[in-house]
């Protein structure tokens, strides 16, 4: 697998992708995720199947560790830190005298070793992240983490065996076998080939408390935020560990030879990695010779304890080295091999380095300045073998090898892919929500201090309220609009999106309803002074069909969300490029829109039919007159903003921004037309009542035909002379201004009782040559109970 980079470039392996997938598929998700998914493939292709699972382990001499007392060390401190402990002394169970660690370095051997040092500094959030370059520039990750490391392997070789920078991995397993070393690092075959059975412990490798910081290049502590897979320990905190995974043996198709040798190959391929074959090498018997070529468990089903122990492994130790494994493979922080081509180079001048850098400092104490010169050595060259790549790749017009880098890792499309995110503009949309609100607030306080002064209180004070707070709904629904995969989860994205139907539709119910029964209580009570009739039309009485509307719209939203609820997903228009949207998960959702439309237009219609009505009622009363104009805003922005939408609804930041628009506009023509009259009348004072009452009396007079009905005050004469009564008249000023004034006095009364006006009924009772004739039971008109 270590080859695949350096092959698929040239097109050198065939892809087995539809071939695994209909002929091999069950064996193939037997294959541990980390093999199939990493190793095998490149830029979403399979390459290669697995035959080994090459994986590095801790081990340890268990009868040791128990004679001195310790614990399997966690950290690469703690590992030093035994070795040093138990380096030179003699064992007295078997009188030998220990090695503190057994590490073959010779050139070509001791490069996993280093590499599992520093992947656990450099490499905290998983393998697309990158252990040895940066999957975003592939920029080396030497720094602080080269020099720390040099530190580490420094201590190591110091307790370690006194040949370890001439010897191999032999090295590590002999040194096991004659139970004269403490600890060790080696792949799997190391348990499976000992005939220690018993008192050879497995573990995980240990890991480090210090992580490297990418933007600074220093090591800082790990916590739970920089390192998210890191484990816990009461008595050292986070320790971040990242298991290394070589990836072992494979086999790949030769791209350019005829279909059917394809085919064939990759038959014998798959029966050579098959759960039945691959189980004869991966688990042979104790001691067994067939055991020659270091094949390590790769697949789920050679995970089975009992296959161990039939073939004569211990129980208890065999349990230890499958957790090892499982535990391994399954880290969400495995480290994979470089594999980019010219990997020989990548490690051959990381191991010349660090290999002359041990030969120098044995037996002196190095200087931070040594182990930085090896840092700077290493990244020069390292730079340079990338840069003439790159040159060449360009001459030969191939990729370079940050794509290639990229696409072994897995991440090419989502480091390079246009996910058309909605971006800054989405601070421009929070903001204009934020102002909606803050005017809806603003108005709403405004009403609330004010709720007793004229101009409020014959404007209904409970409807505006409502009014204010369908508009702060509405505008809420721009936070959800704004949110996509950048920055939340993907319970976060389903739950915004399942919330707009609601705060949209919620939210223009709220103002409609209230619009609506605003007007209605207006129209029925200037309906009943029309005829002189006694009517009581409380706030009451008029909120029936909000209520009726609010629930409806909650039983359609709720069903809707129950039965098929808006989600979030991203849509590829191609390799790199997507866009994330809010959509259904399935169809029932035209209903469920279709409904909640007719219902709100619905709504909409009555609000104008209503204010059609009120449209002779002066505006102090009624505001028909602003209704009007904002529905004609609002018809106007649907009408402009929903073919919008539909042209931008591939572009999220557009789709977005439009929105926002159609929001806004909708909510601050609202509360502009309906609340700044009112404000500017406040602000400029109580008018001229008896100016006011004419112009009521004249308004309504007018739209009621009034003026074309003849006179009746001959009529009313007989009729008062008849009762013996006899009509109000006034001599002079002074007995007019004191009438005035009574009738002032009970304007005010019901006004503050029962936020009613009554200017324009008592001008059409006084008014003689307006006056109809009243039966003897009747009572004067009146939209107050019986105190008024």
């Amino acid at each position: 697998p270590v080859m695949v980079g350096s092959g698929a470039p040239y097109n050198g392996f065939a892809d087995m992708t539809e071939y695994i997938k209909t002929n091999y598929l069950e064996e193939w998700l037997d294959i541990f995720p980390g093999f199939r998914e990493s190793f095998s493939s490149y830029n979403g292709k399979i390459l290669m199947i697995p035959f080994d699972g090459d994986l590095i382990h801790l081990f340890y001499n268990k009868d040791i560790l128990e004679y001195y007392n310790f614990q399997p060390p966690r950290t690469w401190q703690e590992y030093n830190d035994i070795a040093e402990q138990v380096h030179n002394k003699v064992f007295p169970p078997t009188n030998k005298t220990l090695v503190g660690s057994c590490l073959g370095r010779a050139y070509g051997a001791g490069n996993a070793w280093t590499a599992q040092v520093l992947s656990s500094m450099t490499q905290t959030h998983g393998a697309s992240q990158g252990s040895y370059f940066d999957t975003k520039d592939m920029t080396p990750l030497t720094s602080d983490a080269l020099v720390e490391t040099l530190k580490i392997l420094e201590r190591q070789l110091k307790n370690g065996h006194p040949d370890e920078l001439n010897r191999t991995i032999d090295l590590n397993q002999i040194s096991m076998e004659n139970e004269e070393c403490m600890l060790s690092l080696n792949w799997g075959h190391a348990f499976v080939q000992s005939s220690n059975q018993g008192r050879l412990g497995v573990g995980r490798v240990p890991g480090s408390q210090k992580v490297l910081d990418r933007e600074t290049g220093k090591l800082v502590t790990c916590n739970k935020d920089i390192c998210p897979n890191a484990v816990y320990y009461d008595d050292i905190g986070f320790v971040n560990y990242a298991p290394y995974a070589a990836g072992g043996w494979g086999g790949a198709v030769n791209g350019n030879i005829s279909d059917e040798k394809k085919k064939l190959a990759m038959e014998f391929l798959t029966f050579f990695a098959s759960k039945e074959e691959s189980r004869k090498w991966v688990i042979p018997k104790v001691g067994s010779q067939e055991y020659y070529a270091g094949y390590d468990a790769y697949r789920l089903s050679h995970m089975n304890v009992e296959d161990y122990v039939e073939q004569g492994f211990d129980r208890e130790s065999t349990d230890a080295y499958l957790y090892s494994i499982k535990e391994g493979l399954a880290s969400p922080n495995l480290v994979l091999e470089i594999r980019v081509p010219e990997v020989v180079k990548f490690g051959s001048i990381y191991d010349i380095a660090v290999i002359n850098h041990l030969n120098t400092t044995k037996g002196i104490t190095a200087t931070d300045q040594m182990r930085r010169d090896v840092m700077t050595d290493v990244t020069a060259n390292w730079t340079k073998i990338i840069s003439d790549y790159d040159a060449r790749a360009t001459m030969e017009k191939m990729e370079k090898m940050l794509p290639q880098y990229q696409k072994l890792r897995g991440v090419y499309g989502e480091l390079n892919e246009n996910k058309n995110l909605i971006g800054e503009v989405r601070w421009v949309g929070y903001a204009l929500g934020f102002v909606i609100i803050a005017m809806a607030l603003l108005f709403g306080g405004w009403v609330a201090i004010n709720r007793k002064h004229r101009v409020v209180k014959i404007s209904q004070p409970i409807f505006l309220h409502l009014i204010c707070f369908g508009v702060v709904v509405l505008s809420c629904a721009i936070f959800p609009l704004g949110i996509d995969d950048s920055g939340s989860t993907e319970r976060g994205r389903d739950a915004a999106c399942a919330s707009i139907p609601w705060l949209v539709s919620l939210g223009l119910s709220l103002i409609f309803s209230a619009l609506f029964s605003k007007l209605w209580r207006i129209n029925k009570v200037f309906a009943a002074a029309a005829t002189m009739k006694r009517v009581v039309v409380t706030a009451k009485d008029v909120l029936t069909p909000f209520a009726i509307l609010m629930t409806l719209n909650f039983i359609v939203l709720l069903s809707w969300t129950l039965v098929d609820p808006m989600v979030f997903e991203r849509v590829y228009t191609d390799e790199l490029t997507s866009y994330g949207r809010c959509v259904p998960q399935g169809n029932q959702w035209k209903g469920f829109v279709a409904t909640l439309a007719i219902l709100n237009f619905t709504a909409l219609v009555l609000v104008n039919v209503q204010a059609y009505h009120a449209r002779s009622i002066n505006d102090e009363l009624s505001e028909s007159k602003y209704i009007g104009l904002a529905t004609l805003s609002m018809f106007q922005i649907f009408l402009v903003g929903i073919p919008l939408l539909a042209i931008v609804y591939d572009t999220p930041s557009a789709y977005f921004f439009v929105w926002c628009g159609i929001i806004f506009i909708i909510c601050t023509t609202i509360l502009l037309l309906i609340f700044v009259p009112k404000v500017i009348r406040w602000k400029s004072g109580a008018s001229d009542r008896s100016t006011t009452a004419n112009k009521f009396s004249s308004n309504w007079s007018h739209g009621n035909n009034a003026s074309s009905a003849p006179s009746h005050s001959s009529q009313v004469e007989n009729k008062n002379a008849s009762r013996g009564d006899k009509r109000v008249s006034f001599d002079d000023k002074e007995s007019e201004l004191i009438h005035r004034e009574k009738m002032d006095e009970i304007k005010d009364l019901v006004m503050e009782k029962h936020n009613i006006d009554i200017t324009s009924i008592i001008l059409k009772v006084e008014r003689a040559d307006e006056a109809v004739p009243v039966a003897d039971d009747a009572q004067p008109e009146s939209m107050a109970d019986e105190s008024a």
